[in-house]
C-alpha cells in the first residue's frame, strides 16, 4: 500500500503523508530508527522522488512565476516542492550511509541516476544532468555549492558508473543461461528499461582516473550525513545546506571502498593483473581500517560497505589465495624466469617430496634440451653445471623414494663424459642436507653411494677419495677403506657384458642392436628436439623404409595425408608426419601442452626461409595450425568449464576458420572435424553472430549449429512470446525417421546429433536442443501420461504429418544421451532433473523417476534450507510423483504427496491410505510427522492431537506448519532415493 498518497477514506493515526515529513522534519528521523520501517528507506526514496520526476532531465523553464512558488539558489532550477522533495529522498541515503548495494538492489537505474544527479545538483549549487563527461571538473561550483561536499558527490557517481556496468553484465548473463534459481539481488535491474547503461562506456575511463585521483589526494575526505541537509521551512524561501556537517572518515576506509570498486570492474572486463593489484590494496587498506577504526567508537562505519567474506571471495577469484606458493607452483615460475633458484628449490623438494617425479623428470629434459640447441642467453658452461646439479638432485630423490635404482645408473651412463663432475655433486647435495633426511633415508643414501664405490670407486681414483674427505657426511674415509677392504677383486677378471651394471646396450657395435634403441627412444620421446636429433641419426644408418613407418600407432588425418606423402623423401616428410601422429596420442591421453607445443615447433619448421615458395609446405603449416586448433578446442571441451586462457584469440581463429569453408572455391579447406568443432565451441561461448554464415550442406554439423542459433535468437528477439522455429526442427526430424524393413535402430554414433551432443556445454543451448526434443516425443507418442516438461517448447511445431514413420526410442535415446552430458556438467539444473525424471517415468522407471524429481526439490530448496514453494513444485510434477510411490507400493508417501496440490487431493490420499497394510513397501510411521492437512489428520486419528495443526489456528501458523512439515517429508525422501 503507498502510504504516501493522500486518499479520500479515513486514514489512521499511524499513517504519514509526505508533507508532515516537511513539517516535522524528526518524524524523518523516527521513522527511519524503527526496526522494520514501513515504508522501507528505499521505498521512501522512491516515493519522494516520484513526486518530483522532472528536473534531472529536462529542467522546468522558470521564467514565468510558478504557481506552486519557485524557488532559484544560483542555478537550481527546481520548484520548491521538487526540492522539498529532494532534500528529503537525500537524508533517507545519507541514513543508509549511501550503501550502493542496497540502492541498486531496490531502486531502478533511473531512479539511481535521478538520485545522483540531485546529489552532484544540490553540492554544486547549479544543475547537474547524468550521464555525463563534464563532471571531471569540480571547479564549476555554484555559490551555493561545497567543494568536499561536490567532491563526495562525484566520488560516489564514479563508483556507480563503473558497478552499473558490472551489474548489468551480471543480469544478462543470468538471463541469456536461465538455468537454476533467479538471483534474488538483481530482479530489480530491468533489461529493457536500462538504455542508459551502454552510454556509460564512453566515460569509464575517465571514471577510473577520477577514482585514482582520489586515492592520491592528500586531503581529507568527507562524507556527508543525514544532518548535512536542511529540508524546507514552510516560511523559508530560501535554504543553505549544512555541507560542515559531514565527517571526515580515515583515508584507509575510503582506499578500501575504492580499490574495491575498481577490482569489481577489472574482474568483469578481464583485466586480471589490475584486478588483483587492487584487491591486494583493497585487503590492505581494509586490515588497517579494521584496526584504526573498528570497534573504537562503537558506531557502524561511515562509508566503506565491504564485508570480509566478499573479499575473501575477490581474493580468491583474483588468484590470491593467501598460503604461500607450494614448490609446484615455483618450479613452473622458475621455469618462466629462465630457471632462477631452480636449485635451492629441488633441494627444499628432497625433504618436502611436495613436486612429483614426473616433473622433476621433465624439467632435466627441458634443461637438456634448452643446453642441446645451444642457446645463447647465458654462459654455456653455467647452464652445464645446472644440468648437472638438476640431474644430481633427482638421483638424490629417486633415492630416498625407494624407486628403482636402474635409473640413477643410467644417468651416470648417460653423463659418462661428465661422470667425474656428476659424482662431486652427489657428494655435494647429499653432504649439504644429510642431516635433515631421516634415519631411514640416510640408509638409503649409503647404500647408494657404496654401490658408487664399487663401480666408479676405481675409475677415478684419487678424485674419488679427494670428494669423500670433502664431504664426508655420507661416507666417511674410514668407512670407505672399511668397504674397500670387504670388496676385494674377485680372482675371475670378468669383462664386457659381464660388468655392465644395468640393462644398458653393450658396446658390441652391433648396428641393428643401436638402430632398435634409436628406434624405441623415437617412439617413447615427447620433445620435438629429440625426434629431431634421433632423425638424424637414424637416417644415418641408411633405412629402406620412411622412418614414420617404425610406429604403425602413429596415424594422422587423411587430408594432412594428402599433402604428406607427394612430399621428397627425407626428414621434413619423416618430421612431420611423425609430430603430427605424437600429438594425436598425447591428445587422445590428454596432454594438451605437449601436443599444442609439437604441432607449434612443426608450424614453424614450415616456415624456415629455404622452403618458402614450395605450395605443398605453405599448404602443410596452414594445415599444422588448423590441427593445433582443433586440440585447443578439445581442450576447452574436456576442461569446461574452465574458461582458456586467450578465449578473444581462439575464438577469432575460429571464425577464421569458418569463414574458410564459407569461402569455398578453391581456396585449401578445413577438415569436417574440425569445422564441426569450431562451430560448437562458438556456440558454447556465445559467439551466435559468427554462425550465421552460409553453410556449405557438406557440412551438417555447422548447419545445426546455425539452425541452434537462430532458435536462440528467435527467443531473445520475441522474448518469449509464440514464435515458431522450423529450422532445426527440420533438420533433426529426418534424423529419426524408421529405415525401410525395420523398426528398431540405434543413432549413429557419427551422426551429426550424436556428435554435437557431445560437444555441447553452454547450458541455454543444451535446455533448447531438449526442447525441440521432448516436443518432437510428445508428438510421436501422443499420450496425456506420457507427457515432458521442458523449458522453450513453445519455439516448435505442434503437430508431424504422418507420426508413424518416425522412431521415438531414437528420440528417447537421444534425450537420454543430452541428458547425461548435460547433468555431468551441471548437476544441479533443476528444470533438467525434472526433464530427467520425466524421461525415467515415461520409461516406467518409477524409481530412478523418484529419484530425480527428489533431486530437483532438494537442490530447489537449498537442501531443505528454505521453504518449499512455487515455481519449484507444481500439481504436474506432485502428480507424477504421487503416481511413482503408487507403484512402487509406497502408499502413506504417495498419501502425505497429496498434500502438496494446490488444493489437497482427499480422495486420492484417502485411497491411499486405505490400501491393505500389506501392501506398504514404506514405513507408514516415519511419514506421520509430515502431515500437516487437518483433515487428513482427522483421517488418521492418531495425530489429532498435535496442537499446532488444529483446524482453528490461524493462516500463519498453518503455513509455517506445513513447511516445516514438507521440508522434513523431503529429507526422507532424499534418504530413501537419493542415498
Amino acid at each position: 500500500m503507498d502510504l504516501l498518497k493522500p486518499r479520500t477514506v479515513p486514514l489512521s493515526e499511524e499513517t504519514i503523508l509526505w508533507f508532515e515529513f516537511l513539517l516535522k522534519p524528526s518524524l524523518l528521523a523516527k521513522h527511519l530508527n524503527k526496526a522494520n520501517p514501513d515504508p522501507s528507506p528505499t521505498d521512501l526514496i522512491t516515493q519522494f522522488l516520484a513526486k518530483a520526476p522532472e528536473g534531472q532531465t529536462h529542467p522546468p523553464d522558470l521564467t514565468a512565476p510558478d504557481p506552486d512558488g519557485a524557488h532559484r539558489s544560483d542555478g537550481l532550477k527546481y520548484t520548491k516542492k521538487q526540492l522539498a522533495l529532494k532534500i528529503l529522498a537525500l537524508k533517507v541515503a545519507a541514513f543508509m550511509r549511501w550503501d550502493l548495494d542496497k540502492l541498486e538492489r531496490t531502486l531502478s537505474v533511473s531512479l539511481q541516476i535521478q538520485l545522483l544527479a540531485d546529489l552532484c545538483s544540490i553540492t554544486a549549487g547549479k544543475m547537474v544532468a547524468l550521464p555525463s563527461s563534464l563532471l571531471q571538473d569540480p571547479a564549476l561550483i555554484g555559490t551555493d555549492g561545497s567543494r568536499h561536499s561536490f567532491n563526495f558527490a562525484l566520488t560516489l557517481y564514479h563508483r556507480w558508473v563503473l558497478r552499473a556496468q558490472v551489474l548489468r553484465a551480471a543480469v544478462i548473463k543470468n538471463f541469456k543461461s536461465n538455468h537454476g534459481p533467479a538471483v534474488p539481488d538483481l530482479t530489480t535491474f530491468v533489461l529493457r528499461d536500462e538504455s542508459s547503461i551502454p552510454a556509460l562506456e564512453p566515460i569509464t575511463q575517465l571514471s577510473i582516473d577520477y577514482l585514482n585521483q582520489v586515492l592520491m589526494e592528500p586531503q581529507t575526505f568527507r562524507v556527508l550525513t543525514y544532518e548535512s541537509f536542511v529540508p524546507l521551512d514552510s516560511n523559508s524561501e530560501h535554504t543553505q545546506q549544512r555541507f560542515d556537517a559531514a565527517i571526515a572518515i580515515k583515508p584507509c576506509e575510503l582506499r578500501a571502498q575504492l580499490h574495491y570498486d575498481l577490482c569489481q570492474y577489472y574482474l568483469y572486463v578481464q583485466k586480471y593483473e589490475l584486478a588483483r593489484q587492487n584487491v591486494l590494496l583493497c585487503k590492505d587498506n581494509y586490515a588497517q581500517w579494521q584496526r584504526e577504526e573498528i570497534g573504537r567508537t562503537g558506531l557502524p562505519p561511515a562509508y566503506c560497505t565491504v564485508s570480509a567474506e566478499v573479499l575473501q571471495g575477490y581474493l580468491l577469484a583474483c588468484g590470491v589465495t593467501g598460503e604461500p606458493d607450494g614448490l609446484l607452483q615455483r618450479l613452473h615460475e622458475s621455469i618462466l624466469n629462465h630457471y632462477s633458484d631452480i636449485v635451492m628449490i629441488l633441494k627444499e623438494d628432497n625433504l618436502r617430496k611436495e613436486i612429483p617425479m614426473t616433473q622433476r623428470k621433465l624439467l632435466e629434459l627441458n634443461i637438456e634440451g634448452y643446453n642441446a640447441i645451444g642457446s645463447t642467453d647465458g654462459n654455456p658452461i653455467e647452464q652445464k653445471e645446472l644440468e648437472l646439479a638438476v640431474v644430481a638432485l633427482n638421483i638424490i630423490r629417486y633415492v630416498m623414494d625407494g624407486e628403482n635404482i636402474l635409473s640413477c645408473n643410467v644417468a651416470l651412463q648417460k653423463y659418462k663424459n661428465q661422470q667425474p663432475k656428476l659424482i662431486e655433486s652427489l657428494f655435494q647435495y647429499a653432504d649439504e642436507q644429510y642431516e635433515q633426511f631421516s634415519l631411514e633415508e640416510r640408509g638409503l643414501l649409503k647404500r647408494y653411494f657404496y654401490k658408487i664405490i664399487t663401480l666408479y670407486g676405481g675409475e677415478l681414483g684419487p678424485a674419488f677419495e679427494a670428494y669423500v674427505q670433502s664431504y664426508s657426511k655420507v661416507v666417511s674415509l674410514q668407512e670407505l677403506k672399511d668397504f674397500r677392504a670387504q670388496h676385494t677383486q674377485p680372482e675371475t677378471q670378468l669383462g664386457g657384458v659381464a660388468l655392465q651394471s644395468d640393462w644398458v646396450i653393450p658396446e658390441t657395435k652391433n648396428p641393428r642392436l643401436e638402430v632398435g634403441q634409436l628406434e624405441r627412444q623415437l617412439i617413447s620421446c615427447t620433445s620435438a628436439n629429440a625426434v629431431r636429433k634421433l632423425l638424424v641419426k637414424i637416417a644415418g644408418t641408411n633405412p629402406s623404409k620412411p622412418l614414420f613407418t617404425i610406429n604403425p600407432s602413429w596415424t594422422i588425418p587423411y587430408p594432412l595425408e594428402q599433402v604428406l606423402i607427394p612430399l621428397q623423401r627425407g626428414f621434413l616428410q619423416d618430421f612431420a608426419y611423425i609430430l603430427i601422429g605424437k600429438a594425436r596420442e598425447l591428445t587422445a591421453r590428454k596432454e594438451y601442452a605437449t601436443a599444442i607445443t609439437l604441432l607449434t615447433v612443426l608450424k614453424n619448421e614450415t616456415q624456415r626461409p629455404e622452403l618458402a615458395g614450395n605450395p605443398l609446405i605453405a599448404k602443410l603449416g596452414k594445415m599444422v595450425s588448423w590441427e593445433g586448433l582443433l586440440v585447443q578446442i578439445q581442450q576447452v571441451l574436456d576442461e569446461w568449464p574452465r574458461k582458456p586462457v586467450d578465449q578473444a584469440q581462439l575464438v577469432r581463429n575460429c571464425k577464421q576458420c569458418l569463414n574458410a569453408a564459407a569461402g569455398g572455391g578453391n581456396e585449401l579447406m578445413p577438415h569436417a572435424k574440425l569445422l564441426d568443432h569450431c562451430a560448437a565451441l562458438l556456440l558454447n561461448l556465445n559467439e551466435w553472430n559468427a554462425l550465421l554464415v552460409p553453410v556449405d550442406k557438406r557440412f551438417p554439423g555447422i548447419e545445426l549449429c546455425t539452425a541452434i542459433t537462430q532458435a536462440f535468437l528467435d527467443i531473445e528477439k520475441f522474448k518469449g512470446t509464440k514464435k515458431t522455429n522450423r529450422e532445426a526442427w527440420e533438420m533433426i526430424l529426418p534424423m529419426f525417421l524408421n529405415p525401410p524393413g525395420s523398426r528398431q535402430r540405434q543413432l549413429p554414433p557419427d551422426g551429426p546429433l550424436v556428435l554435437l551432443i557431445g560437444k555441447l556445454r553452454e547450458p541455454l543451448v543444451i535446455s533448447i536442443l531438449l526442447s525441440l526434443l521432448a516436443k518432437l516425443h510428445n508428438i510421436l507418442r501422443d499420450e496425456a501420461n506420457a507427457e515432458m516438461n521442458a523449458e522453450y517448447m513453445f519455439l516448435w511445431p505442434s503437430n508431424v504429418n504422418n507420426t508413424s514413420i518416425y522412431n521415438v526410442k531414437l528420440v528417447i535415446e537421444a534425450l537420454n544421451l543430452l541428458l547425461n552430458q548435460a547433468l555431468r556438467y551441471y548437476p544441479n539444473n533443476i528444470p533438467w532433473l525434472k526433464l530427467k525424471g520425466d524421461v525415467e517415468f515415461v520409461a516406467n522407471n518409477f524409481e530412478a523417476a523418484m529419484r530425480y524429481y527428489v533431486t530437483a526439490l532438494i537442490s530447489g530448496t537449498e537442501y531443505c534450507t528454505v521453504h518449499l514453494q512455487r515455481p519449484l513444485v507444481d500439481d504436474f510434477l506432485i502428480r507424477r510423483m504421487v503416481k511413482c510411490s503408487t507403484n512402487l507400493g509406497c502408499f502413506v508417501q504417495a498419501a502425505v504427496l497429496c498434500q502438496f496440490f494446490d488444493e489437497t487431493d482427499y480422495g486420492l490420499a484417502f485411497k491411499s491410505i486405505s490400501e491393505k497394510s500389506a501392501s506398504y513397501s514404506d514405513a507408514m510411521d516415519s511419514y506421520y510427522s509430515c502431515i500437516w492437512d487437518p483433515t487428513l489428520l482427522e483421517f488418521i486419528v492418531s495425530f489429532i492431537g498435535q496442537l499446532e495443526l488444529n483446524a482453528n489456528n490461524n493462516d500463519e501458523i498453518k503455513r509455517e506448519a506445513a513447511a516445516v512439515r514438507k521440508n522434513r517429508f523431503l529429507r526422507s525422501l532424499a534418504k530413501q532415493y537419493m542415498c
